[in-house]
């Protein structure tokens, strides 16, 4: 216990003033003869104790009177077991969480607008001095600020123009963002303020989460406080769309996508005659209607084309009387392709319809042409039928080069294809009869590392049975994993009657070439069958068979027009940035750089909420690379180039939270417990017990109380120990 005026604490030496007018009393008195008191004798005998014990209570009584009054005018705390810290600065982080279900509406406002105002109301009573952090949670954690600050108006004002519906809440990155921020903060006293609506998904059955936050306290200097703030009212009723799914293949001008949208209703209610809309590019183009029992999903499909070529952004929109408005929309960005440039070089020529090595690739690249349909095809191709007509300038403008069944190249073609693969070309070799496989192993593989494998004996025979090998059923790379559903076409029933054997390429000694190559496809017996390497900023792709039908009968089979679109598409695709990124990940594009442009890209990109902001281009080797780190809130971010052409990338975020349901009190409890902390209410329980601990528990009051019983017991007992007894 202390006192907030210990000075008049010295006044409780008054209660010995009774006690020294009693003895003084008692010694001034003087003995007087007087002859009938021995009538008396009997009955001070029988009520001298009486007397003494009724004396010693009133004493008691007055002794006490002076001294609660000066313990009352001293006004005593409690302080339990540690010091007051009185109006001592303190460094405090508040984790304010901000992820999208923060967006979660009531009659009140959203819990986010709550957040923001008890967030405020806590860092405004905080003691001057006080350096304050604000780490945003939602998506990438973020400070407000980039250091702490000491001007809690200053904090309360930029925390005001804060905006919620970032990504989902990662309890892990958040609360290790907030812990680091807070050791390298300098008050002898730390506080950690968690404000979130606590959802089950974050929060509940996060143990690999509470071990890191405890060894992380742990390992502090000075432990901190910590308090849990839960805010925001229960709302059940609730619809998102989940995702959307579409065929990942490249798409051209004309071709049609077909969009399903996946929903969910995650409320207790059933909801009737919701309607779904698809927009491309902000223009309504398709509505559905729906109905969705209670936790239930459904699914809706959406088809739509595209007129132009470039960038595209489709979204689906379900509108809908719920909760939470945020998840109620997704989209996804798509390029439609003009055109993929394919050099086909063709190393067994042939006047015969089909008979050529690269008549089957022709076919399968330009189906539409070949079928004479209106729609364009993605692909166009170049053959090459000459040898001596492949050169550098032929390379120039192609996206994708076949060297099928080419015996050889010359030395300066073999060094116009290496600088083509370098600069970020797309090479496929395929296997044949006229190769000349122990060139190809000493100078595209020894010298000039381009083969991702060196060609072994060949295999199989074509005209002897039981000889022939097949393709496994299970496909890793993007590039076939399209395969892996039957229903779009079983490559493992193709007949392979002869190949090359491919060494595997960790069995070479060539350590760079078993670093960098990949076996994409195997055969039964367990032989590569492609293998991919890359090479610089290019990638080679080496097939241990023909590309005709004379090896094989893939070619002849339904699903050789698919296989070879996707195989093509993707290598010509593979360096172009994911357009569409989970929330956090960077929005990279990448743009050509000619030899003598040394200057950086100047690019803006419009984000979710209609900021912009200015980057610039890096460059990295034959390209410039524009990167934006600043994703986590979900949404479309528009980059615009210098020519005024938009690039779009979509960031979307896990729909976890999209089920409101919040931890209850017994369960917040529990995850308190975990994590050291203690829960709060509401802003006013937490500031009142922060000036318990700061000032202590004043109990003057009951002093006073004391007091005045003791003032009133004197005055009772006086009178009543006084009168005349019979």
């Amino acid at each position: 216990m202390s006192f907030l005026n210990p000075a008049l604490a010295w006044g409780a030496c008054a209660a010995a003033i009774p006690l020294i007018l009693h003895i003084l009393n008692r010694s001034r008195f003087r003995r007087v003869e007087w002859g009938a008191m021995h009538l008396l004798e009997s009955v001070v005998k029988v009520n001298h104790k009486r007397f003494r014990l009724e004396q010693l209570i009133l004493l008691l009584l007055r002794c006490a009177i002076p001294a609660l009054l000066a313990f009352c005018l001293a006004k005593p705390v409690l302080t339990g077991a540690q010091g007051l810290a009185g109006d001592a600065p303190v460094s405090l982080v508040v984790l304010l969480d901000r992820s999208y279900s923060m967006d979660a509406e009531s009659k009140a406002g959203t819990r986010f607008d709550e957040a923001v105002e008890a967030a405020s109301t806590i860092i405004e009573a905080t003691p001057r001095g006080s350096e304050i952090a604000v780490i945003q949670a939602g998506g990438t954690a973020s400070p407000l600020f980039d250091q702490p600050v000491f001007n809690q108006k200053a904090v309360v004002r930029r925390l005001r123009t804060a905006q919620s519906g970032y990504g989902a809440m990662n309890t892990d990155d958040a609360l290790s963002a907030a812990l680091t921020t807070l050791s390298g903060m300098t008050n002898a006293r730390k506080e950690l303020i968690v404000i979130s609506d606590f959802q089950i998904a974050d929060w509940q059955s996060k143990a690999a989460t509470v071990d890191i936050v405890r060894s992380t306290v742990d390992a502090m200097d000075i432990k901190p406080e910590v308090t849990f703030l839960p805010v925001g009212q229960p709302a059940l009723a609730n619809v998102s769309i989940e995702s959307l799914e579409y065929p990942p293949r490249p798409l051209g001008i004309g071709h049609q996508l077909n969009v399903r949208a996946n929903l969910r209703n995650h409320g207790t209610k059933s909801i009737d005659n919701a309607r779904v809309v698809l927009k491309v590019d902000g223009v309504e183009e398709s509505v559905s209607q729906i109905s969705l029992a209670a936790n239930a999903a459904t699914q809706t499909l959406f088809p739509c084309r595209f007129d132009e070529p470039g960038s595209h952004v489709v979204e689906v929109e379900v509108i809908a009387d719920d909760g939470l408005r945020t998840d109620n929309r997704i989209s996804t960005a798509v390029t439609v392709l003009n055109q993929i440039d394919v050099l086909l070089v063709d190393g067994d020529p042939n006047t015969q319809p089909l008979k050529s090595e690269t008549d089957f690739l022709s076919v399968a690249l330009t189906p539409f042409s070949f079928g004479r349909m209106k729609l364009a095809d993605i692909v166009k191709t170049k053959t090459i039928k000459k040898q001596k007509q492949f050169n550098k300038d032929s390379l120039a403008a192609a996206s994708v080069v076949v060297l099928a069944n080419v015996s050889r190249l010359q030395d300066d073609q073999v060094t116009a294809v290496s600088d083509y693969v370098s600069g970020g070309g797309a090479l496929i070799i395929c296997a044949g009869n006229k190769i000349d496989a122990r060139w190809y192993n000493e100078t595209l593989f020894a010298k000039n590392q381009l083969l991702p494998a060196e060609f072994g004996v060949p295999r199989g025979k074509i005209n002897e049975a039981g000889t022939s090998a097949r393709l496994v059923s299970r496909f890793e790379h993007p590039a076939l994993q399209l395969f892996n559903d039957a229903s779009n076409g079983d490559l493992s029933t193709a007949e392979i009657r002869q190949w090359y054997e491919l060494k595997e390429p960790n069995a070479t000694a060539d350590g760079a070439t078993a670093a960098s190559a990949t076996v994409m496809v195997r055969l039964n017996t367990g032989e590569p069958f492609l293998i991919e390497r890359q090479v610089g900023d290019g990638v080679v792709i080496q097939m241990a068979t023909a590309c005709d039908a004379d090896w094989s009968d893939l070619p002849l089979r339904p699903f050789f027009v698919p296989l070879i679109q996707e195989l093509i598409t993707s290598v010509a695709t593979r360096l172009t940035p994911p357009r569409n990124i989970s929330t956090g990940e960077p929005a990279v594009a990448l743009f050509p750089r000619e030899e003598d442009d040394m200057a950086e890209l100047m690019l803006s990109v419009e984000t979710p909420a209609g900021i912009r902001r200015t980057i610039k281009s890096v460059t990295d080797g034959n390209q410039s690379v524009a990167r934006f780190e600043y994703t986590s809130q979900p949404g479309v971010y528009a980059m615009t180039t210098p020519a005024g052409k938009d690039i779009h990338f979509v960031a979307n975020t896990v729909r976890t939270e999209s089920n409101l349901a919040t931890l209850d009190q017994q369960q917040l409890k529990s995850v308190a417990t975990n994590y050291n902390a203690k829960v709060s209410r509401s802003p006013a329980v937490y500031l009142a017990d922060e000036q318990q601990r700061r000032h202590g528990r004043e109990i003057w009051k009951y002093f006073l109380v004391a007091l005045l019983v003791c003032m009133f017991l004197e005055l009772l007992l006086q009178q009543r120990f006084s009168r005349v007894r019979a």
